[in-house]
């Protein structure tokens, strides 16, 4: 199996490389659209939109959370596969063991610090009087839960760094197993509504970070995790946080644009915060499916980089943009074709259907310019390249996208607070593009020279 993983990375023709390493990641992707879907689903059979806008508002201390454990999860996965492609296997036994105990350690922290912070959190928001105690509980209970969240998902980022992309894929399986199957029986079987939904979202993730750890633990992976492994290195922590931090501030900056979106929506009313969160869920959709190509394709990326195999990584960059394009092709006629009826999947009350249908009509110019903007990013984040990544990072959900959403806002009401998102795509894509281009062809030359 060991083997196996070093041939799909090194020799492996490209494009079978890539479906072998992308498929597993995408279709861990689609179990990710499950799981995010899955609290608006049956909360929405509740018909109450209060409940729904709870989960919607609830939404940026989720990416709180991933932020937090992409810091060592991204971070610790880009300098993994770089260090394995330049066969320094005791170098990436001493990054996965740091990644791990430290995200760990910072999960307790967030939970903490979060849960005394929610009276904060939701004034920042406006959450109104009929939503704040709906939207208080889910928020306690995700929180409480962040050592589950937090680790489960710094596992599943290192083990596709290390190619061990099906491995990734069955945990996601086994967590959104867990949370279909817990979220009707503690919202209408026991009575809970929505702080049942946060314990079934707490509880999958629980059984999606055990399946992980015995995977280490039954030595299956080409990485052994082991504590006695750790070793304080500067240059570790150096490297980890180059990539981890600039992809940690996408994740908060994405958080802190999202707080401020639905701050703006509240001052129109509850139903627009519901149907912004409704229209927010269906659409990451194409936003999962072209991460789990982008990061399916990281780990290759990142070890033909670490290896100089610069020819191999270029062509593994070209060719998963073609498919991730393939995708964006489809998605984009079957969004424009039918807002209406993806957002009566969830919600029937008419009046966020209207608003949630205006939502995902705009969101949908953003579907082509995501499919290659994923790409890029993780390519950064894949290279190593800490300064381009987090320019990227701070452009997409911030520098481009927060002056966006405040001004098209006071210019165009909300049909412009909700037309934003797709600007700062396309903007953000364009500067990503040039970036990688620009290294990758320097890259070249350097090699080219060298020979």
């Amino acid at each position: 199996m060991k083997e196996n993983k070093i041939y799909v990375l090194e020799t492996m023709p490209v494009a079978r490389a890539i479906m072998n390493l992308a498929i597993p990641s995408v279709l861990s992707m689609l179990v990710n659209i499950l799981y995010n879907l899955t609290d608006t689903f049956f909360i929405g059979k509740l018909n109450d939109p209060y409940q729904v806008a709870a989960v919607s508002i609830s939404m940026p201390l989720f990416g709180l959370q991933m932020a937090m454990s992409g810091i060592f999860g991204v971070g610790g996965g880009s300098y993994l596969s770089r260090l394995l492609g330049m066969k320094r296997y005791d170098a990436a036994k001493n990054t996965l063991a740091i990644s791990v105990f430290t995200s760990f350690i910072i999960s307790f922290i967030l939970g903490i610090g979060g849960i005394a912070s929610i009276p904060f959190f939701l004034k920042m928001v406006g959450a109104s009087g009929e939503t704040y105690g709906y939207t208080y509980t889910y928020i306690y209970y995700i929180l409480l839960g962040s050592p589950f969240v937090i680790l489960k998902f710094a596992l599943v980022q290192l083990l596709r760094a290390e190619g061990a992309a099906k491995e990734a894929m069955i945990g996601l399986f086994i967590g959104t197993g867990l949370n279909i199957i817990l979220d009707p029986l503690f919202i209408f079987g026991f009575g809970m509504g929505v702080t049942g939904a946060a314990v079934a979202t707490v509880l999958g993730n629980a059984g999606g970070m055990l399946y992980y750890l015995s995977y280490y633990w039954r030595k299956k992976s080409l990485v052994p995790l082991s504590f006695k492994h750790i070793r304080l290195e500067w240059i570790c922590f150096k490297e980890i946080l180059l990539i981890g931090v600039p992809a940690s501030l996408s994740q908060i900056m994405m958080s802190v644009g999202n707080t401020i979106s639905y701050r703006l929506a509240s001052h129109y009313s509850d139903h627009h915060v519901a149907s912004l969160g409704v229209a927010s869920r269906v659409f990451s959709i194409p936003i999962f499916i072209f991460i789990g190509i982008s990061i399916g394709v990281q780990a290759l990326i990142g070890y033909t980089y670490g290896a100089q195999n610069y020819r191999r990584m270029k062509s593994a960059i070209s060719t998963s943009v073609s498919i991730s394009l393939g995708f964006a092709a489809v998605l984009t006629l079957v969004f424009a074709l039918f807002p209406r009826e993806l957002i009566m999947i969830f919600m029937k009350d008419p009046q966020i259907v209207e608003l949630g249908t205006l939502v995902l009509r705009a969101y949908t110019f953003a579907i082509p310019t995501a499919a290659v903007g994923m790409i890029m990013m993780n390519t950064l984040q894949a290279m190593g390249k800490a300064l381009p990544a987090l320019i990227v990072a701070l452009s997409r959900q911030g520098i481009m996208y927060i002056p966006a959403i405040l001004v098209l806002d006071r210019l165009l009401a909300f049909e412009g607070l909700i037309f934003a998102m797709p600007l700062a795509d396309f903007l953000t894509t364009a500067l990503s593009t040039t970036l990688v281009i620009v290294i990758v062809r320097k890259a070249l030359s350097c090699a080219a020279r060298n020979e």
